[in-house]
């Protein structure tokens, strides 16, 4: 890029504006050089804010990096260019006329808003759905240690919920891209928008206590309507897939009263001396009290002297219970429940606080058929204003499960009632299935099942009460 850097580098008045003018300068006599730089430089600047602001990497993966700034440089800028100038150039010859007509010419010029449309549609409905949806998964495949055939397989299974996403933010985009931007700055605005839109993710979700899955977060740069709808997760995330060894014990051990700094490592260790293995555990501030439940796994030779070093932990106000678990389904277990999980999703609820919220809530999921698989609820003072007194606001989260078709339609009209009723939201918001969820699958290999994919994607659709959930929009 000889012909920027002598550009500007030339003597002048040497102000901001003068800088800019000359980047525009360049922009339109370089339009091809200028769309891939600025796109290489989006999408390496994206993903470093996604690894320290999302995925909250201490060390940058700049492998990583390096390949979604070569995503950008070939695709993003040399690809796209092709198609949106060149091509729609010669496919469309009146696009650059009609993008530089003021407002009012526009709109009396029918001929040229059909055209205008007309490379919408070209966009949106083929490009994407044919070329830049099946070259990001197979990058992201790759990238994750995957083949492109295995990134293909996961398009295909998602494209419905990535193109309608796609479609509610660009579509919108694309028309002010194709009705206004001059032929030379189509690539900058598609490239402005997506880092524009990282920021904002970046700053809503950076400071969140969360850890964002890093094939969520490659999401972010690609396919960010997926994104849009994991803003409004609360941090309710999935469970980590396991496999329940058959040949070993699994204890359920439980402990509540005053809390004491250290308790949670004292009973770690004790597992540990043991030769045993935490695989989960739930912890909780329940008023002035402590509650924590763990599932741990040892071998029964060892169980004995695990649970009698266990229950020594009972000192002061704390009472420990432990007691022996089978986490995987037993042939003795409830058909329905052999029929696997059909249906899961994340309710979340908030409203004025009153007496039986929490027994009518529940009444509704039972009527509904949704089970709990877990769930949390508090209360907290709300002001309206800064001279209002305070109210009460209660305030639910959980995850539900169904083991059978669910009818997603009664589920909302039932969701919408009880939000009439009661003056509240509740929302319940559809994820995909996942193994872990219903804790059926047993083995005992050696080697234990890599996390699955379902576990780091986002939402898949809302059922929504009063309210309808945000929409989604992915970007490039």
């Amino acid at each position: 890029f000889d012909s920027l850097h002598r550009l500007l580098l030339r003597p002048g008045s040497g102000a901001a504006d003068s800088m800019l003018v000359r980047i525009g300068r360049f922009a339109k006599e370089h339009p091809f050089k200028f769309g891939c730089a600025f796109s290489c430089a989006k999408t390496s600047f994206s993903d470093y804010l996604v690894q320290t602001y999302l995925e909250k990497r201490e060390r940058i993966d700049w492998r990583r990096n390096a390949t979604f700034a070569s995503f950008g440089l070939v695709y993003l800028g040399g690809v796209q260019y092709a198609l949106y100038v060149p091509i729609f150039g010669r496919l469309f010859p009146g696009a650059a006329s009609y993008a530089a007509k003021p407002l009012r010419a526009k709109l009396a010029d029918g001929a040229g808003s059909r055209s205008m449309l007309m490379q919408v549609v070209l966009d949106q409905f083929v490009h994407h759905p044919l070329m830049y949806f099946p070259a990001f998964y197979s990058l992201k495949e790759v990238v994750s240690g995957g083949s492109v055939s295995q990134g293909l397989a996961k398009y295909g299974n998602n494209y419905q919920e990535d193109l309608l996403a796609l479609w509610k933010l660009w579509v919108p985009s694309t028309i002010v891209n194709f009705a206004f931007m001059p032929m030379h700055l189509r690539i900058p605005w598609v490239a402005t928008t997506s880092l524009f839109w990282t920021c904002i993710l970046s700053y809503m979700r950076g400071g969140d206590d969360v850890v964002t899955m890093p094939e969520e977060a490659m999401d972010m740069l690609g396919s960010q309507g997926r994104s849009l709808q994991g803003i409004y997760d609360l941090g309710v995330s999935a469970t980590p897939e396991y496999c329940y060894d058959t040949t070993k014990e699994h204890l359920l051990f439980t402990a509540s009263g005053r809390d004491r700094i250290g308790f949670i490592q004292e009973v770690s260790n004790t597992v540990l001396q043991h030769g045993g293995a935490v695989h989960d555990v739930k912890a909780y501030k329940v008023g002035r009290d402590f509650v924590t439940i763990m599932l741990v796994e040892s071998e029964p030779a060892s169980v004995s002297g695990m649970v009698s070093d266990m229950q020594q932990l009972s000192q002061g106000d704390i009472h420990v219970n432990v007691q022996r678990t089978q986490p995987w389904m037993s042939s003795s277990d409830s058909p329905r429940c052999r029929d696997g999980v059909n249906f899961t999703g994340h309710l979340r609820a908030v409203g004025p606080d009153r007496r039986g919220m929490l027994l009518d809530l529940t009444n509704l999921l039972s009527r509904l058929e949704l089970d709990i698989m877990s769930f949390s609820s508090n209360q907290k003072l709300q002001r309206a204003g800064p001279d209002e007194p305070p109210s009460v606001v209660f305030q639910m989260s959980g995850v539900v499960r169904a083991f059978h078709d669910v009818d997603r339609k009664a589920i909302a009209d039932g969701l919408a009632a009880f939000n009439r009723e009661n003056n509240c939201r509740v929302t319940l918001q559809e994820t995909e299935t996942d193994l872990s969820y219903s804790a059926f699958q047993s083995t005992h290999q050696s080697r234990p099942l890599r996390p699955g994919a379902a576990a780091a994607r986002t939402m898949k659709r809302s059922l929504t009460g009063a309210l309808p959930a945000p929409a989604a929009a992915p970007a490039r």
